[in-house]
């Protein structure tokens, strides 16, 4: 009931396709929907897809027909094979996410049998340096694969991640390991993603029933509430600045530790936030990158996909609390969403005639550098997916 792949790991069911409701409210029926999210993977993924590395490239560049390198990334958008494959049964598609997580395993985390940092994931342009939000998208697709497939490599690749995690705890809560000064830090351009680990230990507690994932994803949970400003808001860059990328995953951990624990401080603390997101989100249903302590926008630009990202826990949030204001962020975020298709009726309907673009997603907003992600797109195919099926089982 915690995974965030398919609605149905959250005991939410497919509507019936004629229901009026998700029209209404998304301007598409479901079928529609549905079409659209498979479009972007069957269409626009597979065009990143390198047959000869057997892994994703990042991003796709419109302007200058260039395609990435592959790096990390590709934890995080294996999951869009696995969103898919839920709801289609194509085994490809399984195939393919097991491809990019093994990519990703082999050439951006440290797995040397001898270093005590074994398990974190390298940053794509400081390779020195480990995160441990980059290790939180290993973790949960690691465990998503496990869910799906019951391989006994998972378990092996899950217990270096959860060192690494462990080890970060051990030093007080910190969240980047430097391996040229052996330092661990949480300042400096350091992203204070707690509700990674928490989300990946619930999610590992669920799939092995072991109770010490469920003890280490309180103490993360406990860490993370230390975090929160009296405004609401946690500033995870440096204390200092609130980001979009690191808002859906803390929301949806603060709500899973409420719902096994049944302790009111977290879901408090899940509702602080919100409705500090709520006072901050625009008309059209978007959220900046960046504000600052001030309540200031230092940072303009959008980064789309966290928009439907945040939508599911603004979800999660209205399952727990039945306050519309969280379900009307969550829609109003959605529908952001789907404007921001590499389609005609889209807020940007460029360049549609290259197979590498149409039915993809733009990367930021306005368009800076005219380019399509793969990790942007894993967002907004669940987003679509979890919003429309909530909307036609309430």
């Amino acid at each position: 009931m915690y995974e965030t792949v398919f609605p149905t790991d959250w005991g939410i069911n497919r509507p019936d396709d004629k229901n009026p409701h998700i029209k209404e409210l998304l301007s598409y029926t479901l079928p529609e929907l549905e079409t659209r999210v498979k479009n972007c993977v069957y269409s626009f993924l597979e065009t990143l897809f390198d047959e000869e590395e057997q892994g994703l490239r990042h991003y796709y560049r419109a302007d200058k027909q260039y395609y990435s390198e592959l790096d990390s990334g590709n934890f995080l958008m294996a999951l869009n094979y696995l969103a898919i494959y839920d709801m289609t049964g194509d085994a490809k598609l399984l195939n393919r996410g097991e491809s990019c997580f093994k990519w990703a395993y082999n050439h951006a985390t440290e797995t040397h049998p001898m270093f005590t940092w074994q398990g974190g994931v390298r940053d794509g342009f400081k390779h020195n340096e480990l995160y441990v939000k980059y290790t939180g998208d290993a973790f949960l697709t690691c465990i998503s694969l496990y869910r799906r497939t019951q391989k006994p490599e998972y378990l092996f690749y899950i217990k270096q991640f959860h060192n690494f995690f462990k080890q970060a705890k051990r030093a007080g809560f910190k969240y980047k390991y430097d391996t040229n000064t052996y330092q661990w830090s949480d300042k400096g351009f350091v992203w204070r993603s707690f509700g990674f680990p928490v989300v990946c230990y619930i999610e590992l507690y669920e799939a092995t029933g072991e109770e010490k994932y469920l003890t280490e994803a309180i103490a993360w949970g406990n860490h993370g509430l230390t975090l929160q400003d009296e405004n609401g808001c946690f500033y995870l860059l440096d204390g200092e600045f609130w980001n979009s990328d690191l808002t859906a995953p803390e929301i949806r951990g603060l709500n899973f530790l409420y719902e096994i624990t049944k302790e009111e401080k977290y879901l408090t603390a899940a509702k602080r936030f919100a409705d500090w997101l709520i006072v901050h989100q625009g008309t059209d249903g978007s959220w900046p990158i960046g504000i600052d302590n001030d309540n200031e926008v230092c940072a303009p630009n959008i980064g789309p996909g966290d928009m439907p990202n945040i939508a599911m826990s603004l979800i999660r949030l209205h399952i727990n609390t039945s306050e519309p204001k969280y379900f009307d962020a969550a829609v109003k975020a959605v529908r952001y969403s789907i404007t921001m298709q590499a389609v005609e009726g889209g807020k940007y309907p460029l360049y549609l005639d290259d197979k590498s673009v149409k039915w993809g997603f733009w990367s930021w907003d306005p368009l800076h550098d005219i380019t399509l992600s793969g990790d942007q797109t894993v967002h907004h195919i669940r987003g679509i997916l979890f919003m429309a099926y909530y909307i036609g089982s309430i």
